[in-house]
């Protein structure tokens, strides 16, 4: 019998809607969504702190600026410590899907943005896996990984957008290897992605570093680079000088494209003090997860012994250097594994992973169960503004409210933020931006007041007659026991103290 003529099994996949929608990958999938909800709300339904980054605050309170003066922000005016200096808001179009979900939905809002944007990230790294690996189950596997990694910038942070244009931009450069060539879309992405966050320098750099392997020949051990074509080369070169030049396409013009530099040269104390351009503690859990995950490459590569090509051994180099000396680019990191991990879990191509019409139903089944519990693991917005209230000095407000126009006050800078959006009519110390404050020295003031080191010499330096700290702050201990401060206002969280002439 011919092969036109063969009888179609009847229980044979195919590859159908209903197929695809309740197929095995589909089901791990919405797995890994449903860790991301549990990562986001872990101990006993209470999301503390699920949306209580300091920067968020500040972030609102920016675009709002932004949208009710029709005016891209260039002075510093929500501080009296530097006010009037100029300041670029290098972030300002990832504010506005933050301000609009805050202003229709509360708290609520800014983890509906947040979970959006990280299960977008996580799908595009299961996918890329998948791409690197033929596998979905070694993809759903290194994908694991890449959210243990991802855990450290759990919270509503523009910073989200960067790492999903990183993983759009890897999809683009590793579908090269696949024979399809979407190249062109980089200029646009890189449009967005300089007015959206920093980060875009990551990916510019590996951008370079792709194009830049593609130049060479060669094979070394395990390790080899193939030549591209003179006409891939051509295209591509295209693609990034039209990328650069589109970086300027930008309110801030060359201010905002050099904005990194400005991190990475002139803010030493935003890297020294800040806790998450600290490096990797391996005391913690997370740590040794991130040291199990290596050690599992590095394994999975002795016994498998699968070549490497350049470019791969290049971003793997980048994962390492990042993920351990700053703990801020841990996610950049697990972005940046986890498709080499799959790629040694799995055995390249792998059967279709179509369902038999009975087995549709079993994953149906579980896909049921792990929407059932990502429904009851979302936190609810009282929820959430516990979790607030637990982090930010929500009780003291009105007190603090009362203090406009009567002094300057000094506050806690991870309550900056939170003041300005919620006690706009206070002008406070400093906030998280960090960077004004290191160009203008308060940052280091500030240290050195908070440390017990000359406390008095900087409260009447700035001419501070209000101080707003945590209630177990050594500052407020030495406040306290002076004979020039009172304290007008406590609870269990915060303390306000003031200076007596």
């Amino acid at each position: 019998m011919s092969a036109a003529t063969d009888p179609v099994t009847p229980d044979a996949p195919r590859n159908t809607l209903a197929a695809r929608l309740f197929s095995l990958p589909a089901v791990m999938g919405l797995a890994l969504l449903s860790l991301l909800v549990f990562f986001s709300n872990p101990v006993g339904g209470r999301a503390v702190g699920a949306v209580a980054d300091p920067d968020v605050w500040w972030h609102l309170r920016d675009a709002a600026q932004l949208l009710h003066t029709g005016h891209f922000i260039h002075t510093e005016s929500w501080t009296f410590t530097v006010a009037g200096q100029p300041w670029i808001n290098f972030e300002w179009m990832a504010e506005l899907p933050y301000y609009f979900a805050y202003r229709w939905m509360g708290d609520a809002g800014l983890y509906l943005v947040m979970m959006l944007l990280m299960a977008a990230i996580v799908i595009g790294v299961y996918c890329l896996s998948r791409l690197r690996s033929g596998s979905w189950t070694a993809a759903f596997i290194a994908s694991i990984a890449a959210i243990l990694f991802a855990t450290v910038s759990f919270a509503p942070r523009t910073l989200l957008f960067g790492w999903l244009f990183l993983v759009i931009e890897l999809g683009i450069l590793w579908s090269l290897e696949k024979g399809r060539d979407y190249t062109l879309c980089l200029p646009p992405l890189f449009l967005l992605w300089i007015n959206t966050h920093g980060s875009w320098f990551i990916g510019f750099i590996l951008m370079i570093l792709f194009f830049s392997s593609g130049w060479i020949e060669g094979r070394w051990g395990k390790l080899s680079a193939a030549r591209w074509t003179p006409p891939r080369q051509r295209k591509f070169l295209l693609a990034m000088g039209a990328s650069f030049v589109l970086l300027f396409v930008n309110p801030y013009g060359w201010r905002l494209v050099a904005y990194p530099l400005d991190v990475a040269f002139r803010q030493n104390e935003t890297i020294r003090y800040v806790a998450e351009w600290g490096s990797l503690d391996f005391h913690t859990v997370r740590a040794k997860v991130v040291l199990a995950v290596f050690a599992l490459l590095a394994v999975l590569q002795l016994v498998r012994r699968i070549r490497w090509n350049l470019q791969d051994l290049i971003f793997l180099a980048i994962a390492v250097y990042a993920g351990f000396t700053y703990m801020r680019f841990l996610f950049l990191a697990g972005i940046l594994v986890a498709p080499l991990l799959a790629m040694r879990l799995g055995k390249g191509r792998k059967p279709s992973a179509l369902p038999a019409k009975g087995e549709r139903w079993v994953n149906g089944l579980a896909m049921a169960a792990l929407l059932a519990f990502i429904v009851i693991r979302i936190p609810t917005e009282q929820q959430l503004r516990a979790g607030v209230a637990a982090v930010y000095p929500e009780k003291a407000l009105p007190h603090v409210r009362s203090l406009a126009r009567q002094g300057k006050l000094f506050n806690d800078f991870k309550w900056g933020g939170y003041l300005e959006w919620n006690a706009p009519q206070v002008k406070e110390f400093a906030d998280t931006r960090v960077d004004i404050f290191v160009h203008e020295g308060v940052l280091r003031d500030y240290l050195r007041a908070t440390k017990v080191d000359d406390t008095y010499a900087i409260l009447n330096k700035y001419q501070i007659r209000y101080v707003l700290l945590a209630r177990d702050a050594p500052m407020v201990y030495l406040l306290e026991h002076g004979q020039d401060w009172k304290t007008t206002y406590q609870d269990d969280q915060a303390v306000v103290l003031e200076h007596v002439h």
